[in-house]
């Protein structure tokens, strides 16, 4: 009998230390430690995550001498759960960080128009897509580990077949983006896909996003219980874009000051820069190099509940890479050297 006692005990505590690490998948995502992760996007022309995997994420840790702690490609819905590059980036201790983006490449690839010009979002809600998203959904509960899911991102602006300007604008473009997040939200809860970590992101001051008052991004807010992160977008493209435009000088409190107070009082989640970057440039005086040294100054000292930023390390508009001159990425080296700035803290 006592014998009996004793391999029920075992059970039972075996079973509660495997709930307690099983739980921790579903805990350690708050941000609730010290200091800002640093995130790295590396991958050029497709954005999928880095073909050579563990090595382009060691060769950028090598660039910047500095541990990284978490990696962002982006699978669109022509892709299935990405499990075995989640598995490798936390094999190599970074949090996956993916940007699930509403469009099909196999069929437009220059993503300017969602299937049946920008009716996606209203075939999402009306449950053309159930089983695909039901498939990712699985899968990713399968994965079991932390996965940030950076969803319709940058939807305040006018450039995504899922924003609110392309569906709908004052008539109703916000409302549609709401529904269709809580939508796939509650889509992966239905299967218990809760490791998978909703990031809402709107995009800071830009020439190509309405000031007009229905993209108040108050209207895209889906709720508290609907977002474990809010994201920021920015970028400063002074003085030109690739396309021939002019652009204002965007310093880091210009691209992320105002918007940072507005999504404060929106609710307590923790805080990342998603992407943001800035080209070469000379503005009175002022060159890259001092952008990213005020850049990482202001990140640490007046920005408290940034947790993560991904830098986006890349020529594409502009060339955004750290080392796209010696002085910009002597610069970013020396910013990562302040203890502030970690890798994986999980």
């Amino acid at each position: 009998m006592k014998n009996i006692k004793y391999c029920f005990i075992l059970i039972t505590l075996s079973l509660l230390i495997g709930s307690c690490k099983n739980n921790e998948k579903y805990t350690d995502h708050d941000g609730n430690w010290d200091g800002c992760v640093i995130g790295m996007f590396t991958a050029a022309e497709n954005g999928h995550f880095p073909t050579d995997g563990a090595r382009a994420i060691k060769g950028f840790e090598e660039l910047i001498d500095h541990k990284v702690g978490s990696v962002t490609w982006f699978p669109t819905w022509d892709d299935p759960f990405p499990a075995k590059a989640c598995e490798e980036a936390a094999n190599e201790g970074l949090i996956p960080h993916i940007t699930w983006e509403l469009f099909w490449p196999s069929k437009d690839p220059n993503n300017s128009k969602a299937i049946d010009h920008y009716e996606a979002m209203d075939k999402v809600l009306n449950g053309v897509y159930d089983a695909y998203i039901d498939s990712f959904a699985l899968a990713a509960k399968q994965y079991g580990g932390i996965v940030l899911n950076r969803f319709l991102h940058e939807f305040n602006g006018n450039w995504y077949v899922w924003s609110g300007n392309k569906n709908g604008r004052e008539h109703g473009g916000p409302e549609k983006v709401v529904e269709v997040w809580r939508y796939v939200v509650d889509r992966f809860r239905a299967v218990g896909a809760y490791n998978v970590k909703w990031v809402w992101t709107p995009h800071g001051p830009s020439i190509d996003r309405s000031e007009e008052a229905w993209n108040n991004i108050d209207n895209y807010w889906p709720g508290s219980d609907y977002v474990d992160w809010i994201g920021l977008d920015g970028y400063n493209f002074y003085p030109k874009d690739p396309w021939g435009g002019d652009r204002p000088y965007r310093d880091f409190d210009n691209n992320f000051k105002e918007l940072y107070s507005a999504c404060a009082r929106l609710g307590n989640q923790p805080m990342m820069i998603a992407e943001f970057g800035c080209g070469e440039f000379e503005y009175n005086g002022l060159s890259k190099a001092d952008w990213i040294k005020d850049a990482f100054e202001k990140i640490k000292d007046d920005y408290p509940r940034i947790k993560i930023f991904t830098w986006f390390h890349i020529a594409k508009e502009c060339d955004w890479r750290v080392n796209s001159s010696e002085e910009a990425l002597e610069a970013f080296r020396l910013a990562m050297k302040d203890p502030y700035f970690i890798g994986n803290p999980l």
